[in-house]
């Protein structure tokens, strides 16, 4: 007797040549989301994406992006870009998904500049003071607030000197 199955998100298929064919589902998002932490974006995405029900290409569709661009999301490949974290605000907890991190700092770009903005004018510094006290150069610096968002391994390289000065 042959058989084969299949996995596709959460249901099982099997073919069985001698009996015909059968379908079985299985819901295994309870066993999933039980496993998933929420220790990053990605994790966090997956775990609301299978509690709300919903495929990889449902989001993927959503943010106009291709499937494989939201599994590298939900694998910690890619980080979204601040376009993508706002056509996700429409479906997902956007205080849960982006709750710390290079992704918060992202979706909150807007409100990132305005304490860097304060923090200037509260200490008396200039942009180039500023910058060298966050370790980035001066042409970096007036990029971000030309509306420019930080990469990610610029982040990596600043965030403790963010943290330090209560910028995150």
């Amino acid at each position: 007797m042959y058989q084969s199955a299949t996995i596709k998100e959460c249901g099982v298929s099997i073919d069985n040549t001698e009996f015909g064919s059968k379908s079985i589902n299985v819901d295994c998002s309870e066993f999933i989301e039980e496993k998933l932490t929420n220790d990053t974006f990605g994790e966090r995405l997956r775990k609301s994406r299978l509690k709300l029900g919903l495929s990889i290409s449902d989001i993927a569709n959503l943010c106009n992006v291709t499937d494989s661009v939201i599994s590298g999301y939900e694998c910690n490949r890619y980080n979204p870009t601040k376009e993508v974290l706002t056509l996700l605000s429409s479906t997902f907890d956007m205080d849960y998904l982006c709750m710390d991190g290079y992704v918060k700092l992202v979706y909150k770009f807007d409100e990132f500049l305005n304490k860097l903005h304060l923090w200037i004018c509260e200490n008396n510094l200039t942009k180039e003071d500023a910058a060298n006290k966050l370790g980035v150069s001066r042409g970096l610096f007036r990029f971000w607030f030309d509306g420019c968002i930080i990469k990610i391994s610029t982040y990596n390289k600043i965030k403790n000197n963010l943290q330090k000065h209560k910028l995150l």
